[in-house]
């Protein structure tokens, strides 16, 4: 059985640095990006912008896909095609809200969360596609300006 996945790394910019969105189920402890199956290898923004509104967050895709793995399991396959996101509006209630918990992070901590080791190669690898942006759309050193939305998540929500 071969399963097609899809997700989205969605991030922001802020006072700190550079900051990811993840999500678990509230009965687990296993941390993810926002993700979806898809039919075809090839994913539509439609499918990364569903997979991403299911944890109310609204953004923009950026690009191409960063990177791709297989994970074997038994008789599964498992193949996930990760895509950056910044992260324009994060909404205060969001579809998944009562099965799932969402947390912003430093690149540091989710590297430790995420227990996946290919997934983990997308933090990385969005990292560096950031970087490589022109100097005008991120600030040195990959800090940016505080979010003055409003719109992220409090401390007593992130965990």
């Amino acid at each position: 059985m071969q399963v097609h996945e899809c997700c989205v790394v969605p991030y922001r910019l802020i006072s700190s640095g550079i900051e990811f969105c993840l999500t678990t189920p509230i009965s687990e402890n296993r941390w993810e990006f926002p993700k979806t199956s898809i039919e075809l290898e090839n994913s539509s923004a439609e499918l990364l912008d569903q997979a991403a509104g299911q944890v109310g967050l609204k953004g923009r895709v950026d690009g191409g896909a960063l990177g791709h793995f297989v994970a074997r399991r038994g008789n599964e396959s498992r193949s996930m095609t990760g895509y950056l996101m910044q992260v324009v509006d994060v909404g205060e209630t969001w579809p998944l809200e009562i099965t799932h918990k969402r947390l912003w992070c430093l690149a540091e901590e989710c590297r430790v969360r995420i227990r996946r080791k290919p997934l983990r190669q997308f933090i990385d690898l969005a990292l560096h596609s950031i970087a490589a942006r022109p100097s005008s759309q991120v600030p040195a050193n990959g800090h940016g300006p505080a979010n003055g939305h409003g719109n992220g998540d409090s401390p007593a929500k992130r965990a």
